[in-house]
């Protein structure tokens, strides 16, 4: 009977997935085998270099909605939600450039403290990245660490808001 009811609710997802909740309540089964095949695919973890690479061209096509969901919480939580952060987000003039970035050097640390914030994490990808970057008719080449946190089955950077408005964010 459980099951023709279940049938019937495919119909409406909102509706069955009250029904696998409210039913999981009074089964003994583990609630990660019962409602296994009703939860979203876990994202895919890539390594931490192809995330950042993935973070930075976002940023140089100005696709800032997108990269808000690559922020660790507590960064999110410091540029004070979706809407400030697309607003204040530093932005590559007309006049510049991102040529190039280049993945120096990947450690994951077992802990590593974040002394700016005063916050520990645990199992943190630390890189050292080359920027290249043409201003005007001016190349530049800046070297930067940073810092990602696993979460969410994947990583999330902690790219904190700067200070000023110009330049990137704080990592």
């Amino acid at each position: 009977m459980v099951n023709t009811l279940v049938r019937l609710f495919r119909r409406w997802p909102a509706v069955e997935a009250f029904l696998m909740r409210f039913l999981g309540r009074f089964t003994t089964w583990p609630v990660d085998d019962f409602d296994r095949s009703f939860r979203p695919p876990a994202p895919m973890s890539m390594p931490p270099a192809e995330f950042e690479m993935s973070f930075m061209k976002l940023h140089a096509e100005g696709r800032f909605d997108e990269m808000w969901e690559m922020i660790a919480e507590d960064a999110q939580h410091s540029w004070g939600g979706r809407e400030m952060f697309i607003h204040d987000m530093p932005r590559l003039g007309d006049d510049t450039e991102l040529l190039d970035v280049q993945v120096l050097n990947v450690e994951v640390l077992e802990s590593w403290t974040d002394s700016r914030h005063d916050r520990t994490y645990s199992n943190v990808a630390q890189m050292v990245l080359r920027y290249r970057v043409r201003e005007h008719w001016k190349d530049w080449t800046l070297d930067r660490q940073v810092h990602l946190i696993p979460a969410a089955g994947g990583w999330r950077t902690l790219f904190y808001p700067t200070n000023t408005k110009s330049g990137a964010g704080s990592r």
